[in-house]
């Protein structure tokens, strides 16, 4: 029996009492009008945005429910089983919060429904004609906020995230007429620098390859807010068996939406609209030479995305502010880092989930000292104005999230598009660590030793590791790894760094880096990961 609205009026009408409380769902959400609408259809934005959005709506401070489009084809099944839930979906959150323990399921009622852009292209650009739709939300994950040329045919839908949204933009550019008062407030949540700038760019570079008028360009500049974000809260997604089939008896109904989290959650938004709303508002002299003042001011008119989303008012742990780059560094530096730092020595040692490789004696050893050694030091020099405690405190905040007994968080999905996630987590600690001290910091290059053989399957030739990733990227590495037996584990990493292609520039720029990964892969080969781990860890911090 799927969760449902039938079943919901089913359970409450047998009397029965469930895990969770339907006189917490109020009935009349259920039918609350469309106003936002979101790319991503996965675990993280249905256990994040759209658990807070349905938490606005049971305090009646928002009124409007989400549509979800899937990024890729291949959420098509997703899509597919939200509308045979009519939307409805359990989050489960597990772990301590202000010192007590939190065991909280609960149906989350803001989704209307979910297309696939694939198979309705023109039901997805139709949304743009709704002007009440006035939010777009994303997380197609690092590798989706990127610039890949494509052609641009009306009727046909395009691949890449920000290509989709330049041809949604257009299309509600068009049936408005170009009405200042019809720009969108638009929410990446992708774990990427400038997140919201980087997409307004690379819209406006689509719009100027597929000939789009200036005017449209100035009205995606002058009339919608494209906001930088930072999100942080560890979802897990779908539980494993048997734990699932235990969950679904206690909740009395069967949910393959159900998506398990912590309580934890913090939300950083630097809207364009943050600022007073006044008629005659000032402009930069960018904002002038693109923008003609009236449409500017009559585009931020619409209110600021704080007044929309008033989740501070309900005690969400959302900040609205100028500048989120402080909370970004930590966030992505230390968890998200250490997550990419333990992932690859995790799977080598057979550790299934982040709580078993920080449960680990040794790995848990090498854990806390690449945050403390080697991560920690570079984010006070990239934030010396942030208090020293500060983030050490973060820091072991973030031991505890992972040790959190309730979440089954699994190594597999940390390698998830792995190549983007590095460049972007990690590769800038090894860059300023080596510039600092004059030397590649142990521990990182151990775990980009690691994860380089994860993309070789670890030498494992009867194997093939899953490795999810950008397939041409991969395809790249493996080539030059099956050409090592006939050069050199030398010449082979020194290709391999040299991909600019994968990591966005030569990594041989690094000094030292080339030859410590081949000692570490060399030693990794002779005695094995945990050996190699122990050898790091007896090595002084450089």
């Amino acid at each position: 029996m799927y969760l449902s609205r039938r079943t919901i009026e089913n359970i409450v009408k047998s009397g029965s009492h469930p895990v969770w409380d339907p006189k917490a769902l109020n009935s009349k959400n259920l039918d609350l009008p469309e106003r936002v609408i979101q790319v991503g259809e996965g675990n993280f934005l249905r256990g994040f945005v759209d658990w807070m959005v349905h938490r606005l709506n049971q305090a009646g401070l928002f009124q409007g429910r989400i549509v979800v489009v899937a990024p890729r084809p291949t959420g098509r099944t997703t899509v597919e089983q939200i509308n045979v839930q009519d939307g409805l979906y359990t989050v489960w959150l597990r772990g301590i919060s202000e010192g007590q323990q939190v065991d909280q399921p609960e149906i989350v009622s803001a989704v209307s429904r979910a297309i696939d852009p694939y198979e309705d292209w023109q039901g997805f650009l139709k949304c743009a004609e709704n002007k009440d739709i006035d939010i777009f939300v994303s997380n197609t994950t690092e590798s989706g906020i990127v610039y890949q040329p494509e052609n641009y045919v009306p009727t046909e839908p395009i691949s890449s995230f920000p290509g989709k949204l330049t041809a949604y933009l257009y299309h509600r550019f068009v049936y408005f007429d170009g009405d200042s008062n019809a720009g969108m407030h638009i929410v990446p949540c992708e774990l990427i620098e400038n997140n919201g700038d980087v997409l307004r760019d690379i819209v406006l570079q689509h719009a100027k390859d597929w000939g789009f008028p200036e005017a449209f360009r100035q009205w995606v500049n002058g009339a919608n807010d494209f906001c930088n974000t930072l999100v942080d809260r560890i979802v897990t997604g779908h539980p494993p068996e048997p734990e699932r089939t235990r969950l679904f008896t206690a909740l009395g109904y069967e949910d393959p939406l159900l998506t398990m989290g912590e309580p934890f959650h913090l939300f950083a938004i630097d809207s364009k609209g943050t600022a007073p709303q006044q008629e005659n508002s000032t402009q930069t002299a960018s904002q002038e030479s693109l923008v003609p003042k009236e449409s500017f001011v009559e585009g931020f008119r619409r209110g600021d995305l704080s007044r929309k989303w008033p989740f501070h008012e309900i005690g969400l742990n959302v900040k609205y502010v100028s500048d989120i780059s402080p909370y970004r560094v930590q966030k992505v530096r230390i968890l998200n880092g250490a997550h990419t730092a333990m992932a690859y020595l995790a799977r080598s040692l057979g550790l299934s989930t982040v709580r078993q490789a920080v449960t680990d004696p040794l790995l848990s050893q090498f854990v806390n000292t690449v945050i403390d050694l080697e991560i920690v030091p570079i984010v006070q020099c990239e934030l010396p104005d942030v208090d020293r405690e500060t983030i050490h405190s973060f820091a072991q905040s973030v031991l505890e999230r992972f040790a959190n007994p309730f979440v089954e968080h699994k190594i597999m999905d940390l390698t998830l598009n792995g190549l983007s996630k590095f460049r972007i987590r990690l590769l800038p600690v090894l860059e300023q660590f080596s510039q600092l001290r004059q030397t590649p910091p142990q521990r990182l290059s151990l775990a980009l030793a690691a994860f380089l053989l994860f993309y070789k399957s670890a030498d494992d030739g009867q194997v093939q590791w899953e490795v999810r990733d950008d397939p041409v990227h991969v395809a790249a590495i493996r080539s030059l790894w099956a050409n090592e037996p006939l050069d050199s584990l030398k010449n082979t990493i020194v290709s391999i760094l040299g991909l600019t292609e994968v990591w966005g520039q030569d990594v041989n720029a690094i000094p030292g880096l080339a030859n410590r990964l081949v000692e570490q892969i060399e030693i990794i080969r002779q005695v094995g990961t945990q050996q190699a781990i122990m050898r790091v860890l007896q090595t002084d911090a450089l």
